[in-house]
């Protein structure tokens, strides 16, 4: 068992959130250091909040990324426990009620957060028969030996940028493998299939591994390849594009139209006005002797 061990502390949470202030700082504990920093934890902090007789204590932690969050969101869910994430910001309530509305409106703007896309591999998982708070994401062999040792790290293929993503159903395990390419996943798929005790299937780049519950139980093939099957690839394809244009309205053309016409009009009887105003002027409030009025000729 891994002792609670201490990560350093940084301010991260402000002096007040509306009208709760901050009355005490705390230490922000991680049970596994060593699998939060392979996630990506940057920074920790944890402080107490008091707002009349009304009081709660908060940690939260601040990861690279979006996917390196949701590990660590998971990696911290147990029984009573309230765990929630604000992009790449894992927070966790230690005591009392957090006020989620007071920090939605004036503490989360304030953060600089990640926009990356979450993981894919999370929506592989059946709904169906899945154990709630089992869900853990894999990203390389600190997490891998914490949460499932049973699977040998050169098998799992962290090197190729694998995720993987594990939870119980009932009284089996199943871990779903993503990789880069249908190549990678051939090639880790021979070296997963030797896991004894299991059932494995692949579609694509994702393979599904199926383990018991506990290790000294055999696994129902039926069951598991039933579990296994059920993971299938799917192909998502994120582009970047200009947002599509409006549809034209011809109510707002013609209103542009008379809106313009008017405009010019107006601007036409502005401008006749001031010439004819310097007109009137030169011929009978000058002084001056008019000009000679134009005569013409018919040869």
């Amino acid at each position: 068992m891994i002792a609670p061990l201490l990560c350093l502390v940084a301010a991260i949470l402000p002096p007040s959130i509306d009208d709760w202030k901050r009355i005490a700082e705390d230490k922000a504990e991680l049970p596994l250091l060593n699998v939060a920093r392979e996630y990506g934890l940057l920074e920790s902090d944890a402080a107490t909040y008091e707002n009349g007789a009304k009081k709660f204590k908060v940690a939260v932690h601040r990861v690279r990324d979006i996917t390196g969050a949701m590990a660590l969101e998971q990696s911290l869910q147990g029984p009573e426990k309230k765990i929630f994430r604000h992009q790449n910001f894992v927070f966790e309530t230690l005591e009392g009620t957090a006020p989620r509305g007071a920090m939605d409106a004036f503490f989360f703007p304030t953060l600089k957060v990640d926009r990356s896309a979450p993981p894919m591999i999370v929506g592989y998982l059946p709904r169906k028969g899945r154990v709630q708070g089992s869900e853990r994401l894999l990203l390389g062999p600190e997490s891998l030996r914490a949460f499932e040792p049973r699977i040998p790290v050169a098998a799992a293929g962290f090197d190729f940028a694998a995720e993987v993503q594990i939870a119980r159903y009932g009284n089996a395990v199943l871990a779903v493998f993503h990789y880069p390419n249908h190549a990678i996943a051939r090639q880790q798929f021979a070296a997963i299939e030797k896991i004894p005790n299991s059932a494995i299937s692949r579609s694509g780049p994702v393979v599904a591994l199926v383990l018991p519950a506990e290790a000294s139980q055999p696994v129902n093939p039926e069951a598991a390849q039933a579990l296994a099957g059920q993971i299938q690839f799917k192909a998502d394809i994120v582009m970047d594009k200009a947002p599509d244009k409006p549809e034209p309205n011809p109510g707002e053309f013609l209103i542009g139209v008379f809106s313009l016409s008017a405009i010019l009009v107006g601007m036409c009887l502005v401008l006749g006005l001031v010439f004819a105003l310097f007109r009137a002027y030169g011929r009978h409030w000058s002084g001056k002797k008019p000009d000679d009025e134009m005569t013409s000729l018919g040869i």
